[in-house]
This record gives C-alpha cells, structure tokens and sequence, in this order.
C-alpha cells in the first residue's frame, strides 16, 4: 500500500502529546494535507469526552484516526470503547528520533511536539500498524500478572531488609530459619523470637516442636539447629529499635504474602476460563500456575498479529538485535521492549530444560561452547518462541515426542546430546 492509499483510509488525524493533566492538541486533515487547530486538552474524563462528543459532532462523516505515544493507558482506556477508526499507539523513541531530524537545535514544546507527531503518522502510515485491543479478559490477566510481579519485587525488597537487620544483631537467625526470609515459617519465628536473647530462654524441645509443626522434620537440619541454639552467643544486645523494626517488616511480609495468594487465586480462575488454548499453555514443560497465565498473556496479545515467528521474538523482546555497518557486527539483547513480556519468556525458559530433554540438550551443547548461561536461555527462549507461534496459530499443544522426531528427521546438532542431556541443572 502507498503512501497516498494510506492517507486516504482517514480524513481526520488528532495528535495528542499528554502530560499529567493536559494534552496538546493538533488535529490534522490528511486530505487537505493541513492542520485544522491546535490547542489544549484537559485530560479529566469528562472534559475529554465532551471534546470527542464536540469533535464527532463536527465532523460527523469523517474517520478518525488519533495517535499518542505510549504508555498512555489512561487515553486507551478513553478511546477503545468510542472505537475512533485507528488507534496508533507510538514507539516514543520513533517518534523523538523524528523530531530530532526536523529540528537540529532540538527545541521543542508541547504543541511542537503534537504537530511533529502527526506529520511522522502522517509521512508513515503505510508503515504503521493501527493498535489493536486485546480480548477484556486477556487485558484483565495481563494487569494481574504485572500487579502480582510488581508486589513480588516488593516483597524481595522487603526481604533484603530484614535480613540487613538480623546481620546487624541477629545472624544467627539466618541459619536457623529456610532461606527464603518471606516463607511463613520464617516470619512466625522472628514474632517469637526477634532477638538471640529470647530465643536463649527457649527449651529444645519446644524450639523442635515448631520445626516440625511448620513441616520441618529433618534430623539432620534439627542436628545443625540444636548445636546453633545451644552455643548461641548474642552478637549485640537488641533494644527496642531492633525488635519493631523486624516486626514491622514482618507485618509488611506478611500483608504482601496474602495479597500475592489472592492474585493467583483470581488469575488462576481467569486463566481456566481461556479454554483450551490456556490449557495447551498450561501444558508446556515447565510452565506451571505462576508462568503459564504470563507466557498466555503475552501469546495472545502479540501472536495474532504477527505473522510469522520472528516477529513475534521481536514483539515480545526475545529476539536479538543486529547492529552491522561495514566490517563491524554486533548483537545484543533487545533493550527497547516490554521487560515483563520478555522476561516471561526468559524465566519460563530457565525452567522448561529442567523439563524437556531437547532443550537440556540445547543447553549443555551451548555450555560446552563456553556461553554463559544467561545468554544460554535467551537463545533458548529464541529458540521456543518459533514453537510457540506454530502451536498458537495451528491451535495444537506442543508434543515434546514428536518435535523429538522431527529434529532427528531433519539431522538437528542436538540429536547426539539428547540421550545425554539430563533434566537436572549443572552445579
């Protein structure tokens, strides 16, 4: 499609560059190739909706097109249900990158920039792909696992602080509890006993009896724990700064634990109500409740709309990028994309060869390479990414014996390391 063919698919543009509360406004008209007004928008929603109200009224025949850099979930949420003709959601990059080429002092405002904006629609629709929305409840599990992810990363935080506390007058709590400082266990100890010096008052037996009504039953862990308990010598004498500030940061763990339980509880329950192509995703090798629901998510969003598997590397920010001009050639990881996405794909990778024997194989043959390991998973989530969007469109599950076949049909390198590869990863 030409330039003037993709001109002629809309009459209107409306450019908006936000800010908190206001946007600049340019709205362009691709027919007459000029612009028809400039001005402010109040991004409250009903100052909003009385513009599109006034702007549709306006010009009641005319399709629209509305453009805006992303992220601006706020003006997505506007115009999906007011279905304008297109919604180009820009790469802002793109667009500054554009900019900078128009003006070298690189001088700019708002309105400046709302202009610059349509013309780059303008001069690059047959480039452009209009944003598409995704299914009401694939945006609903979407938010829950990026909400889930953002309280897990503040639990970690959290965690990283109370064990800075207990080295500083406690560390020996440290080996007494399992290593993960968020698990329940660990935070009914430190309410017990937040300091060397309660837990000296503590009998063995009733020290064992906690253990093993928490599940932890080992004789030779209680071994180690009773000669810990039993030589204890305090570090420092632990005030009353000490002891709330550890229990504040088990009150927080504790409230992050619960709303983390509630996020995979409800997306648990959105992800069944997929249907079969969640219950394919499910399948994977590796997968498991906490990955299937985000490696789901980002299928469906971007598998649609790419039309072959490369893209959708790309899309998701698996794919590498090549940088080459003359003799020099470099590759690297992708660094503009969605991080969540991506690193959906990487961490269900770095469990799915503990799983599948080709991809164990794949990585013992790339370890022997001398490639590092991180670097080992990426190329494998590169690699399952092809399987993936073969699976989606041809709406089938992925047959680990049958992909078994097919590389040995075709002579694949990792034939003679598969009998070999183990699902158990190298120390």
């Amino acid at each position: 499609m030409t330039d003037s063919e993709s001109i002629l698919r809309y009459d209107l543009l409306v450019s908006l560059d936000r800010s908190d509360r206001t946007a600049a406004l340019a709205l362009f008209d691709l027919r007459a190739g000029s612009f028809l007004a400039e001005t402010v928008l109040d991004l409250a929603p009903e100052a909003l909706d009385q513009w599109w109200r006034s702007l549709c009224s306006a010009h009641p025949q005319a399709r629209i097109a509305v453009a805006f850099e992303q992220p601006a979930p706020n003006l997505l949420a506007f115009f999906v249900p007011r279905a304008p003709a297109a919604i180009y959601a820009l790469n802002p990059s793109a667009t500054w990158a554009y900019r900078q080429s128009l003006t070298v002092s690189h001088a700019r405002n708002d309105p400046s920039d709302a202009r610059d904006q349509a013309l780059f629609v303008k001069n690059h629709l047959a480039e452009l792909t209009p944003w598409t929305p995704p299914p009401l409840s694939v945006t609903q599990l979407e938010r829950l696992t990026l909400s889930r992810r953002k309280q897990v990363n503040a639990r970690t935080a959290l965690t990283n602080q109370l064990q800075a506390a207990l080295k500083r007058y406690f560390p020996q709590a440290l080996e007494l509890m399992h290593e993960d400082l968020w698990r329940p266990m660990n935070l009914e100890f430190l309410r017990r006993w937040p300091s060397a010096q309660k837990l000296q008052t503590v009998g063995l037996p009733r020290l064992r009896a906690f253990y093993q009504k928490h599940g932890s039953r080992s004789a030779a862990r209680w071994e180690q724990r009773s000669a810990l308990v039993s030589g204890l010598l305090p570090l420092a004498e632990a005030g009353p700064a000490d002891e709330l500030e550890v229990s504040a940061l088990v009150d927080q763990i504790e409230v992050l634990n619960a709303s983390i339980l509630c996020h995979d509880q409800v997306s648990a329950k959105l992800f069944q109500a997929e249907g079969p192509a969640a219950e394919r995703i499910a399948a994977l090798p590796g997968a498991g409740p906490t990955l299937a629901p985000r490696i789901y998510v980002g299928l469906a969003r971007h598998a649609p709309n790419c039309e072959s598997a490369e893209a959708l590397a790309s899309a998701v920010g698996v794919a590498p990028v090549t940088d080459q001009s003359g003799k020099m050639r470099k590759v690297y990881r992708r660094l503009r994309c969605d991080n969540h996405t991506r690193q959906s794909f990487v961490e269900w990778a770095k469990e799915s060869w503990k799983h599948s024997v080709w991809a164990a194989a794949f990585v013992r043959q790339r370890q022997e390479k001398g490639q590092s390991f991180h670097a080992i998973i990426r190329a494998l989530a590169y690699k399952w990414i092809r399987i993936l969007w073969k699976c989606w469109h041809d709406r089938t599950a992925y047959d680990e014996p049958k992909y078994l076949a097919i590389l040995r049909q075709k002579g694949s390198p990792l034939v003679p390391k598969i009998s070999s590869a183990t699902a158990t990863p190298p120390a």
